[in-house]
Formats: structure tokens, C-alpha cells, sequence
């Protein structure tokens, strides 16, 4: 088992804030939220990490060499991280995706109980909090097995089960369908678009099991006011 985060993003929305520091060195608790990731991932014994970077690409190394080694890490540079996405910076990590994976977007914060129930599966996973969801979210829909059917912004509220919150296991057999709609999405010039895009496609030929976050704390820190509802949930 790897790990992979996307934290090649600006974070404009929360500049104000943060001075321009990239969301993933942000620390919410007495840690950085990519700190923390990567020693979640370390406690379950993953040790190899992949991690795609693009805004201020220099300092977000250095931080990740903090509590990585050299031996660790692969760094994939998304040199267009200002006008592209998720989908984009998936797809330039596409040749170290050769076996089981946690998938991390570069800004979630997560009680650590929660890879263990994705991890607890035998095939793919992704983590969703069950909830009414707003038109901005990434929605979920699933079938009676609980198997995704749908991911994406645009589902209709009325069959949205909640949120993808960005983090997810995806089993080596779904990676390689999904790096082929990945380079789909390339070659239709749709490098803003999000990763979910390509997860979307697969849906109808591959089961990818919805996974519910329950009671533990997860927030994918986007607003002024995701920090303040961070800290609440985390600094108890």
C-alpha cells in the first residue's frame, strides 16, 4: 500500500488568512495538515508516498522532508497548477500508480480511525459523510450495496447520500480503468476538471464501495470558516 496527496493548489479563497502559504503546510492542531496525513499513513504502515506538487513547489518540499526521507517520497511537479485541477494532477502521477492506493486531496483533516474503516475492505473505497448536501459539494449516489453509482458536483440533490470528503482506497484492478479515463479526460482539454470526473465514468463497470465517516471529525478546509470549524473539531 502507497498513499498519494494533491497539493499542487494555490488556496486563493483562504489568503487572507494564510499569507499565501500553501493549504497543506496550514496547521490546524500543533501539526500541518500534510504533516498529519502522512503520519496517519505511517501509524497503518504505509511508507511509501507519492506527492504532486505545483504552488510554491520548493517550500512544500521541504516541509514533506521534515518528517519523510528522501527514500520515501516521489514528487510529481504539476507545472500548471494555476489554471488546472485534480484530474490534471492525477494524471501526471499516472506511471507510480501500479498498485493499492490511499488517495489524499492535499486539504482534509480526518480522525485517523477512518483509514482503518476504509482499509478494513478488500476492494476499492472511497470515505463519505453522510449528509443533505449543498449544490458546491462533491456528491455521492449509491445503490442498494452501498457500491457508488455516481460522484460528482453536478447530482441532483434529491440522490446525493452525502460528500466525498478526499480520501479514498483505490485497489490496484480500479487504477488501471481509472488512469484510462483519466487520459480521456486529457484528451477531451479537461485538465481543470476535478479527479472525480474520471471516478465518475467507472462507476457503471467497476464497484467502488461508499464507506461512511460516521461519527469521527473530517473537514476539507476551503473557507475562512473551514479553519474555524476545524479547530473546533480538532483542538478539543
Amino acid at each position: 500500500m502507497q498513499a498519494i496527496i494533491l497539493a499542487a493548489g494555490m488556496g486563493r479563497r483562504l489568503n487572507s488568512l494564510t499569507g499565501g502559504l500553501p493549504k497543506p503546510m496550514l496547521k490546524i492542531t500543533d501539526k500541518s495538515i500534510i504533516h498529519y496525513q502522512i503520519e496517519s499513513c505511517l501509524s497503518y504502515g504505509v511508507e511509501q508516498f507519492i506527492i504532486v506538487v505545483g504552488y510554491r513547489e520548493a517550500d512544500l518540499k521541504a516541509h514533506v522532508l521534515e518528517v519523510l526521507t528522501p527514500e520515501q517520497v516521489v514528487f510529481v511537479v504539476n507545472p500548471d497548477y494555476a489554471t488546472t485541477n485534480t484530474l490534471y494532477s492525477l494524471y501526471l502521477a499516472r506511471d507510480y500508480l501500479d498498485h493499492d492506493t490511499l488517495y489524499f486531496n492535499g486539504d482534509v483533516l480526518f480522525e485517523r480511525e477512518l483509514l482503518q474503516k476504509l482499509l478494513k475492505y478488500q476492494g476499492s473505497t472511497i470515505l463519505v459523510e453522510m449528509k443533505a448536501c449543498g449544490e458546491e459539494e462533491v456528491k455521492v449516489a449509491i445503490n442498494d450495496e452501498s457500491f457508488v453509482t455516481a460522484i460528482g458536483k453536478d447530482i441532483s440533490l434529491g440522490d446525493s447520500v452525502g460528500e466525498f470528503i478526499g480520501i479514498a482506497c483505490f485497489r490496484q484492478e480500479v487504477l488501471s480503468k481509472l488512469i484510462a479515463f483519466l487520459k480521456l479526460g486529457i484528451r477531451a482539454s479537461l485538465h481543470n476538471n476535478y479527479f472525480e470526473h474520471a471516478v465518475n465514468q467507472c462507476c457503471d463497470i467497476l464497484n467502488i464501495l461508499a464507506v461512511s465517516t460516521g461519527n469521527a471529525a473530517c473537514i476539507e478546509i476551503d473557507f475562512p470558516e473551514d479553519i474555524v470549524r476545524a479547530k473546533e473539531l480538532f483542538n478539543k
